[in-house]
């Protein structure tokens, strides 16, 4: 067969550029089935499924770290008493994880009464405890043994109503997380503390909601004379020496402070109705265990 011949005459080694193209009217080539493009392999569906559990696994760790504290149920640092004598707090951790200890609480025992009883009329709450009008018998000042304290108020009023040893929530004036015992009598509530191992009177808090107001301890009347029940006029009468101001607390909604004119420290504090002169004090409180 001869080489194809150049119409035009051109030089040896030339091909026609039309030499590809199907005669008018001839059917188009086949095309073959699409293979994946130069340079990349096929899709692997393990590979696949791998990255997307990897992705999930992130996405619910931090969703757990940003809404783990609130879905738990359980508030970061909170303590909550057993009955089986133990003190479980909660606590979360900048990372999110929570922590929980347990601690033993001491054995709750009965004070004993320790004679002789003491009228009411003799006894006057002062800033660091109360007072007894009574030269024989000492005063029962806060860090007084509480086998002592305690003694003596329950001869004075009976049985006390008793919380036994938990762990504070700030509720009395205790810094959280101490340990606390309130034993109530009537509206009168006495509050023991730990210190150095020793159980000892440390606080009280004389309330109108606490109990009978019909009873002894509910005519408990400070130095200068004021008792629960009487009003903001008596109140300010009484401490005109002094300074009376007031405000709100979140726990107990209105109060009232007196305040030394002095030293400008606390004296005694309170609920009360409101600031009007006819508004009644709800309590009488000595200033908080965690504040001195």
């Amino acid at each position: 067969m001869s080489d194809p011949r150049d119409p035009y005459d051109n030089p040896p080694g030339w091909t026609d550029p039309y030499a590809d193209i199907p005669p008018v009217g001839a059917p188009p080539p086949q095309q073959g089935q699409p293979g994946p493009p130069a340079g990349q392999p096929p899709g692997s569906p393990l590979l696949t499924g791998l990255i997307l559990a990897l992705l999930l696994v992130g996405l619910s760790v931090a969703v757990f770290q940003l809404f783990g504290a609130e879905d738990d149920g359980t508030a970061s640092g909170t303590t909550t008493t057993t009955l089986d004598g133990t003190a479980t707090t909660t606590t979360l951790d900048g990372t999110g994880t929570t922590t929980t200890t347990a601690t033993t609480l001491p054995s709750t025992e009965p004070y004993p009464p320790v004679d002789p009883p003491i009228p009411a009329s003799d006894l006057k709450m002062m800033t660091d405890g109360l007072r007894v009008n009574d030269n024989d018998i000492k005063d029962i000042v806060f860090g007084t043994d509480a086998d002592l304290a305690i003694g003596r108020l329950t001869a004075s009023f009976g049985d006390p109503e008793d919380t036994g040893w938990q762990t504070s929530t700030d509720q009395w004036g205790v810094c959280a997380g101490d340990l606390e015992r309130v034993l109530t009598f009537d509206t009168f509530a006495a509050i023991v503390t730990k210190s150095g191992g020793q159980e000892v009177y440390n606080g009280y808090r004389n309330d109108i909601n606490f109990g009978d107001i019909t009873q002894a301890p509910a005519t408990l009347e400070t130095l200068s004379g004021l008792k629960i029940g009487d009003t903001v006029d008596d109140l300010q009468t009484i401490y005109a020496d002094q300074r009376v101001t007031f405000g709100t607390n979140p726990r107990l909604g209105p109060t009232y402070s007196v305040v030394s004119a002095a030293s400008g420290t606390t004296l005694l504090w309170g609920p009360v109705e409101g600031e009007d002169p006819s508004d009644r004090i709800i309590g009488i409180y000595a200033p908080d265990v965690c504040g001195r």
